[in-house]
């Protein structure tokens, strides 16, 4: 009787792992030093002083990333200073980007600022630089 249940509330947390997660969300008031990895889509609109590493991010008007990137697809119509790795990256005409862009596919809309060197490869995001496993550890142990 009561297995049945359990069979079913199992069934339903497996069905959950494979709907795509909701967006992640860093908004206009917070900033962020440390590198970030996600992996699914991250919409940024504050602050970011390190790496990032995600499926899908969008760069918003008010956003200001320093440190490399990492993505499947990138739209940025805020500021990047730093490399941006991309196999799709579209820049719409308020961002500004001071870096190297290398890419698979590129648009430029009119209006946008580039500063930096682009360059078209098949595999723009390195095999050794892919996204690493995520560890989390308890700092209360390590301090025993």
């Amino acid at each position: 009787m009561f297995s049945r249940i359990k069979n079913t509330i199992e069934a339903k947390k497996s069905d959950n792992d494979r709907r795509p997660s909701s967006p992640s969300i860093i908004s206009s008031d917070l900033t962020i030093t440390g590198d970030l990895v996600c992996e699914g889509e991250l919409h940024i609109d504050g602050h970011v002083e390190g790496d990032i590493r995600c499926r899908v991010l969008i760069v918003g008007v008010n956003a200001q990333i320093n440190g490399s990137i990492q993505a499947d697809v990138a739209r940025v119509h805020g500021g990047i200073n730093g490399h941006l790795y991309a196999r799709s990256v579209f820049l719409a005409s308020p961002a500004k980007v001071t870096g190297d862009i290398t890419h698979e596919r590129l648009e430029i809309e009119p209006g946008a600022f580039l500063e930096g060197n682009c360059r078209h490869i098949d595999d723009p995001i390195p095999a050794e630089q892919g996204p690493s496993d995520l560890m989390l550890t308890d700092a209360r142990k390590a301090e025993k």
